[in-house]
């Protein structure tokens, strides 16, 4: 889609590079959709996509600086929305191999009172980590992963907008991430008394 309002890209890059806020709402308009579309069709997931898309945006806000160089502004859009995308990949197997992992050092019979046990300390854990959350971000996660509501479900109930209660679960899962590594060390060094 062609930029209308500020007469050429190279001029919508010199106004971005200054910091211009109208010169980024043109092109995140210009290019929201497409780099949405090309994200979901990658990974099959809206919200995953939207954040991808996020991603995008806001890294060329943090670069805003050095977009004067490019020559070919939706190619450069399309390398960092592919990187993204890579990105997000990774990490998703990067998780889904430690889960697996620490499933296979966790899983025993039902009937094990040592599998139990461990099975209890990590549902402990992360309820501690969930009460560090705010109130809020509590309420989302809670919605989300507990209810299985979809953003779009949280938002009515919590009277928010979508974003907000994205922005809740991106915090409320980077808090528990980081407080459940610190316990990570904790619950391995258990592991060679039960094995």
């Amino acid at each position: 889609m062609p930029i209308e309002s500020i007469h050429s890209e190279t001029e919508l890059l010199a106004q971005l590079a200054k910091g211009n806020e109208y010169a980024f709402r043109e092109l995140y308009l210009a290019y929201f959709d497409r780099i949405y579309s090309a994200a979901l069709a990658y990974t099959k997931v809206h919200e995953q996509a939207e954040d991808i898309t996020q991603q995008v945006f806001l890294k060329i806000w943090e670069k805003r600086d050095s977009l004067i160089k490019v020559d070919n502004l939706e190619s450069y859009l399309f390398i960092i929305a592919r990187n993204a995308i890579f990105s997000q990949f990774a990490k998703l197997a990067t998780q889904q191999k430690y889960f697996y992992h620490i499933r296979e050092l966790f899983e025993e019979e039902s009937g094990n009172p040592e599998a139990s046990l461990i099975h209890k300390q990590e549902k402990a854990i992360l309820e501690r980590a969930i009460e560090q959350l705010s109130p809020r971000q509590q309420q989302a996660y809670r919605l989300s992963r507990e209810k299985g509501f979809s953003y779009e479900e949280i938002a009515q109930v919590m009277n928010i907008t979508k974003p907000t209660v994205r922005e809740h679960m991106v915090n409320s899962m980077h808090s528990i991430r980081k407080f459940l590594l610190a316990y990570k060390n904790q619950l391995i060094a258990l592991l060679p008394f039960f094995l």
